[in-house]
This record gives C-alpha cells, structure tokens and sequence, in this order.
C-alpha cells in the first residue's frame, strides 16, 4: 500500500477502483498542495489563501479540514513522520537478509544496512520536507522534537536492537548499543546527507554510494569488533619465528 504525505492510503495503489469520497479528496489535496507550498515558500511565505488555490478549494474549507495553517503544517509533519517508518522497517529487514556467524558476515550485512539508510534517506522530497522541518524547529520545537523521536530517533533505536544480537553473538564488543548505533548511522549517512542537505542536486551516485556504505561497515566493525584475549592487542607473534 502507497500513502500520500499525510498517511492516507491511495485507493488505485491498492489495486482498487473504489473512488475516494469528496472529503477525503479535498483532504487529500489540501495536503499535497500546502506540502508544495511549504517546501518551496517556507511557512512564513505560505498562505492559507495560496493553498486554497493551489487545491482548487475554498479557504473555508481548508479550516473546515485543518482548523488553521499551524495546524495543517502539524498535520503534514506528523504524516511525514508516519511514513517514515518505512525506513525503519527497510533497515530491521537488511539485518536479517541473510545468516550472520563470522565477523566478515557482519561486515557484509551492515554493508547492506547502510546502503539501505543511505538510499532511502537521500530521497528528494525526503531531503526537503527534512529542510523544512528543520527550518522550521525554532518556531515549532515540540514538532520537530516529536518528528526527530518518530524517525532518524526510532532509526537509532532499531540500530541498537539489532547490534545487541551481534553483542550476545560474541561478534561486536559494545557498551552503549545506542551510542554505537548513532556512530553507524553517522558513518553511513554523513557525508552524502550533509552534502546534499546544503547543496540540493549533488548526489553520489551508485558507485560512490557502495563505496561510502562499505566504508562505514568496515570502520565500524574495525572500532567495535569483538577480539579474543590472545588477539587483545592485534594478531600474536609466532614463538617459534
């Protein structure tokens, strides 16, 4: 099932022909037009009477549906939230795709992890809404605390889940799970997120993408790697050389 910005399912992705009723329609338009708007004005530059227009409503229907602009720019924070924990399911499926039982194996899942972060992530509308919010903390800082908690937060979370299991596994030698985790999520992201935050357009593309995400995989299982007491200090010397 597809959503649009504000969570609402879209009945023709479903594979359904059931038409969306004129309120859930008008809803739906509301949102989408005020999310343009928005990210191209900014709140302070958008008016209610501008995304009327834009979604071919009244302006009594947009406060009839949202109340007020404050509250629609809420709404459609809280919808971006939502979707993205599609991300945070993305990931918890990359740790999982295939058996783990060596420090190499690790290295090759995490590899996968972050190419996954990094794509999903370096979306361009994505990237915008993540402007906006941003752009926008100071003037609504519960907002974009709750946005941050729903998702790059919950990313985290799910991050420290999953490396406890390499923990318990003997394989990764770790203390803080979440501070580990927020290292590997600043290893597979910050570069190119950076980059592409202030400079719109400039992508990696696939090869510097791999690169990136099997670099961050590497540097971190090299940190956080598990070794045994006769490999403490890095590999023994031979006695009998």
């Amino acid at each position: 099932m597809t959503r649009t910005v504000d969570g609402t399912a879209n009945a023709a992705a479903q594979g359904t022909t059931a038409p969306i009723g004129r309120t859930p329609r008008k809803r739906r338009d509301i949102v989408e037009a005020a999310t343009t708007l928005f990210l191209r004005n900014g709140y302070q530059g958008t008016s209610v009477d501008q995304i009327a227009a834009a979604a071919a409503v009244s302006k009594q229907t947009v406060y009839k549906q949202f109340g007020d602009k404050e509250r629609l720019f809420r709404a459609i924070v809280d919808g971006v939230a939502e979707n993205s924990q599609g991300i945070v399911a993305e990931l918890a499926a990359g740790f999982v795709r295939r058996p783990v039982g060596t420090v190499e194996d690790l290295q090759e899942v995490l590899a996968g992890v972050a190419r996954s972060y990094l794509d999903a992530v370096l979306q361009g509308r994505v990237l915008s809404l993540r402007r906006l919010i941003i752009a926008e903390a100071d003037r609504f800082p519960d907002l974009a605390r709750a946005y941050y908690d729903r998702a790059p937060g919950r990313g985290i979370e799910l991050i420290a889940e999953q490396l406890q299991r390499f923990v318990d596994a003997g394989l990764l030698a770790i203390d803080d799970a979440r501070l580990a985790a927020g290292h590997f999520a600043y290893l597979a992201l910050s570069i190119a997120q950076d980059r592409a935050l202030f400079c719109p357009g400039d992508q990696p593309d696939d090869t510097e993408r791999d690169r990136l995400s099997r670099e961050a995989a590497r540097v971190f299982v090299s940190a956080y790697r598990s070794w045994s007491p006769q490999r403490a200090d890095g590999p023994a010397d031979n006695e009998g050389d």
